[in-house]
């Protein structure tokens, strides 16, 4: 067990040597697999994120016929869907359809936390 800093101060003066006035404590060690998997779950490596899920179920979310001609981009911090446009019309169609487009995100396992859609030109 570590000694107080003050107590560590005292024994480093009767012995002659300088005292620590460092701020850093040592917190001792961890052991690396219990690190590792702090890691794995806090970044989510080898999980599908929700932009893996929306690409492969895209046809799905806005139906075939739509899918070829417009793309999701990306999700946003507000967890709003960015979805890129390059037809006005094709756009337009897709505003009067975006309650069924929620209705398919919200339908699909890990995209249910989707808030709404941007549609954006690109």
């Amino acid at each position: 067990m570590p000694f107080r800093r003050s107590v560590e101060n005292l024994i480093a003066n009767l012995r002659g040597l300088p005292e620590s006035r460092s701020r850093i404590r040592d917190r001792g060690s961890k052991p690396l697999d219990s690190l590792i998997e702090v890691c794995l779950e806090r970044y989510k490596i080898g999980q599908e994120t929700t932009e893996e899920i929306i690409m492969r179920n895209w046809p799905r979310i806005v139906g075939e016929r739509h899918a070829a001609r417009c793309a999701p981009l990306r999700v946003d911090g507000s967890k709003r869907l960015h979805i890129g446009i390059t037809n006005p019309v094709l756009r337009r169609e897709l505003q009067f359809h975006e309650d069924r487009i929620m209705t398919a995100l919200r339908s699909i396992e890990g995209c249910q936390e989707i808030t709404g859609i941007v549609l954006r030109a690109g």
